[in-house]
C-alpha cells in the first residue's frame, strides 16, 4: 500500500462477512484463519495468536517462538501496546531485520515498516494502546457481531485484522 493516508488498510473480510481481497488468495486467508483459531482455542494471548500465524513462514517452529510472545499479550501486561500489533513488529522484523546493527538503510527501512503497520491498525481502530482498544470495545465501538457469531473473544478481530495487514502489506 503506497498512499497509506488516501488507502490506510486492505479489507478482506466483505460487508457480508465473506473472505475477500486477501494478497495471499483465499486459500491462505483460511489458512491463517485456522490457525488463528487454533491458537484462540489454546487461550493463547494476542501477540502469540498473530505470531504462530507467520512463524513457520520465516522456519520457526510455534513452540521455538510463542514462548517469546509470552509477555507481551494483554499490552505487555500493562495494557500498553496492543500484543495483536506488536506480533507485527516481530513479524516485521524477521522478514526485515539485520543482525548486523551498523546497517543504517535495513534499520530505517524496518522502522519505516512498522510505522506503517502501526498506522494500518491504528487507522482500523484508532488506537495501538490495549486499554484503550478494550475499552472502545466495553462502549460499542466496533462491529463485534461475527465475533460473537463464532463465538470468538471479543479482541480477535484486532488479531485476525493484524494478520491481515501483514499479509497485504509484507
Amino acid at each position: 500500500n503506497p498512499i497509506i493516508i488516501a488507502v490506510p488498510c486492505h479489507r478482506v473480510i466483505g460487508a457480508n462477512g465473506s473472505l475477500t481481497g486477501y494478497a495471499g488468495g483465499l486459500g491462505m486467508k483460511a489458512e491463517r484463519q485456522k490457525k488463528i483459531d487454533d491458537q484462540l482455542e489454546k487461550k493463547n494471548n494476542c501477540c502469540q495468536v498473530v505470531l504462530n500465524a507467520f512463524c513457520e513462514d520465516f522456519g520457526f517452529s510455534p513452540e521455538s517462538l510463542l514462548p517469546l510472545a509470552g509477555g507481551f499479550g494483554g499490552g505487555m501486561c500493562l495494557g500498553e501496546k496492543c500484543g495483536a500489533v506488536t506480533a507485527m513488529i516481530m513479524v516485521a522484523g524477521l522478514a526485515y531485520g539485520s543482525f548486523d546493527g551498523s546497517d543504517a538503510k535495513k534499520k530505517n527501512e524496518l522502522k519505516d515498516i512498522v510505522k506503517k503497520l502501526n498506522g494500518c491498525f491504528e487507522a482500523e481502530f484508532g488506537s495501538s494502546q490495549c486499554r484503550t482498544l478494550l475499552g472502545n470495545i466495553g462502549q460499542g465501538k466496533y462491529d463485534l457481531s461475527r465475533t460473537k457469531e463464532q463465538g470468538k473473544r471479543p479482541c480477535a478481530i484486532f488479531m485476525e485484522k493484524a494478520c491481515d495487514i501483514l499479509e497485504q502489506e509484507l
